[in-house]
């Protein structure tokens, strides 16, 4: 990364920290003003003036509510792109969590209170709110409105490419241009996706590179957003394009015309100009941080839970062969990155030799104990510190090894979008398809995958568990 993507990254972790300063201090004020209202309003008639100095429950209280609000704000995705924030949105986010926060905090401590009279909730209640929600919006907005300041000012920018064909963008490169400059945007080059031979500049902004050098063009500029402006004969491109452009990790804006040919099932986000945004992650912040908060409590729990049957099963597995215990593999993950899979081993020691192998049901390199262990899927266990330490998820589509990888992007690029979320100790795809022992199979398991990524719920990840448990009581495996 170049010095300008470092400096983009110091000063967007600089702003997220100011953000996170503001809400602590917020939290902490809006309890401070309840505190002093109970002691002097309330209390004092009920246990008189001594009651009145500060002890540790007021330290706890104070810790307690600023961490709660902390962690309610990044629940729901509010230290998100903290140089892009759109005050108007942030206000009804702001709204919008601050009263469900106050209803839940009510509900848990304060009317465990002991009060004169009923209306004295109904002041608490609403002084502890109206600080919390006026604190944190007149805060907010103005901290968004500094760093809108600073983008006008081009204290720093976003470097944007442009991909498409001249005669698409042309007629709208002005619109483009003020738009870039209302959101930071910098245009660093055009890319041609048209085989032409036009390396002209357009309007000022240079033509960097062709479509097959879009990947190292991104690298070397440092790209944070792009904007892709394809005429209506050139829809087929578009799909081939986004899986490279999703590779990339910025930001990618299309002409509503370019998008009214995919699915639907794509998030829209109005962006000024007559601009949208293709989603690259399938859930949303509240749904991403609520399932990875669910990973972790679980995987904390099985691994608590089952450290008698993790010891029993490695000595087992250590008694019917020579080797290891454990088994480590490299797969595949979250935006294919690799990481090191854990599993009890099920086979003999270095039963693959030097080439990458799948297992098959009658394999004879699987132990007496493995086949045990496969029927009843406990060789996946150790894979909750993979969860853990978020490798994993317990439900997403199961990774596979580059090799296999490799092959099955050759033959279905679509492929690609499985890298959008984590994989997973169990998958729809298991559960519908069950084991691959061969790259078609795999290919078909990885439609029942695709089908769950654009559909990823709370209610569906609980069905995959259920489906999961009762194939495994059944011990038909997966």
């Amino acid at each position: 990364m170049s010095p300008r993507g470092k400096s983009l990254l110091a000063i967007q972790r600089r702003w997220r920290w100011v953000y996170i300063g503001w809400d602590a201090t917020t939290a902490s004020l809006a309890y401070w003003m309840l505190y002093s209202f109970r002691k002097t309003a309330i209390e004092p008639s009920l246990f008189g003036i001594d009651h009145l100095l500060w002890g540790n429950k007021f330290y706890i209280g104070i810790f307690a509510t600023t961490f709660l609000w902390l962690a309610s704000l990044w629940l729901v995705g509010m230290y998100n792109n903290p140089l892009r924030k759109s005050r108007l949105k942030e206000m009804g986010r702001i709204v919008q969590v601050g009263i469900v926060f106050v209803l839940c905090y009510f509900l848990a401590f304060l009317l465990d209170d002991y009060v004169g009279s009923t209306l004295d909730y109904f002041h608490i209640g609403g002084r502890f709110a109206a600080a919390i929600l006026l604190l944190s919006l007149g805060g907010r907005i103005f901290i968004a409105s500094l760093i809108r300041r600073q983008i006008r000012n081009k204290r720093f920018a976003f470097p944007t490419l442009l991909i498409g064909t001249r005669g698409f963008i042309e007629p709208k490169i002005q619109d483009i241009k003020r738009h870039g400059r209302a959101s930071g945007e910098v245009f660093v080059g055009w890319v041609n996706i048209l085989d032409d031979g036009d390396c002209d500049a357009l309007d000022g902004i240079p033509m960097v590179s062709s479509i097959d050098g879009v990947s190292e063009c991104f690298l070397s500029l440092d790209v944070e957003d792009c904007i892709v402006a394809l005429p209506e004969n050139m829809h087929g491109s578009l799909s081939s394009l986004i899986l490279v452009l999703e590779q990339l990790e910025s930001r990618i804006f299309m002409f509503p015309d370019t998008y009214g040919i995919l699915s639907g099932q794509v998030q829209m986000d109005d962006h000024g100009l007559p601009l949208v945004e293709w989603h690259l992650n399938p859930m949303t912040a509240f749904q991403a941080h609520s399932k990875r908060l669910v990973d972790v409590t679980i995987s904390t729990l099985a691994l608590i839970i089952c450290a008698p049957i993790y010891l029993l099963l490695a000595l087992c597995v250590k008694w019917s062969s020579k080797g290891g215990a454990l088994y480590r593999q490299e797969r595949l993950g979250l935006q294919g990155k690799p990481f090191f899979i854990i599993k009890f081993r099920s086979m003999l020691q270095d039963a693959e030799g030097l080439k990458p192998l799948l297992s098959k049901d009658d394999d004879p390199r699987i132990t007496r104990v493995g086949k045990v262990m496969r029927k009843y899927r406990l060789d996946e266990l150790p894979q909750f510190w993979n969860i853990l330490v978020g490798d994993m998820s317990l439900v997403g589509p199961r990774p596979e090894r580059r090799y296999f990888a490799q092959q099955i992007l050759q033959r279905a690029p679509q492929y690609q979008h499985i890298y959008k979320v984590r994989p997973g100790l169990t998958s729809w795809g298991m559960v519908r398809f069950g084991y691959a022992s061969q790259v078609d199979e795999m290919i078909k398991r990885m439609e029942y995958d695709l089908i769950y990524i654009e559909n990823i719920t709370f209610f569906n990840d609980l069905k995959v568990v259920i489906y999961t448990i009762w194939t495994i009581l059944k011990g038909r495996g997966l």
